[in-house]
């Protein structure tokens, strides 16, 4: 598989489509995708957004009901979230490190850390609820109030 940037990406989902495991590791599991390019990873005063994943496969039917889901929730949550894809047949060594063993999977991550786990298809009030638990317990559900992000 050649890599190709990116940014020029689009999941189906709406999200940034995650093409190998360096930019999932970049992206997600250890740093979380920051407000700016040039923001600083240790500069206290940028936020960082959580990261939906949604973990999928072309041939899921499941899957395929999940992403306008995603795409929905995307949408609801502009600026407060990040919304990345994985598909599970070209990142099967991703899939694994994540702990995903089904498919459809969303993972809410945060800083590194596993916030969620959504397995199988969801309802969009559900992963509504589940994105609004996550900022309310990271102290980001404060509306438009941009301090409350970190």
């Amino acid at each position: 598989m050649s890599y190709r940037s990116s940014l020029s990406m689009v999941a189906k989902s709406g999200g940034r489509l995650i093409v190998s495991a360096d930019q999932f590791e970049k992206e997600v599991f250890c740093s979380g995708i920051f407000e700016s390019e040039t923001s600083d990873p240790l500069d206290d005063k940028d936020r960082i957004l959580p990261v939906l994943v949604l973990f999928s496969a072309p041939w899921c039917g499941p899957c395929r009901l999940t992403s306008p889901v995603v795409k929905e929730v995307m949408k609801q949550y502009q600026n407060k979230i990040e919304v990345v894809e994985i598909s599970t047949d070209d990142l099967p060594e991703v899939a694994s490190k994540a702990g995903v063993l089904s498919i459809p999977t969303i993972q809410i991550y945060h800083r590194g850390d596993v916030m969620d786990t959504i397995v199988g298809c969801v309802a969009k009030n559900v992963l509504a609820r589940a994105v609004d638990k996550v900022l309310e317990d990271l102290g980001m559900c404060g509306g438009d109030d941009e301090e409350n992000f970190m």
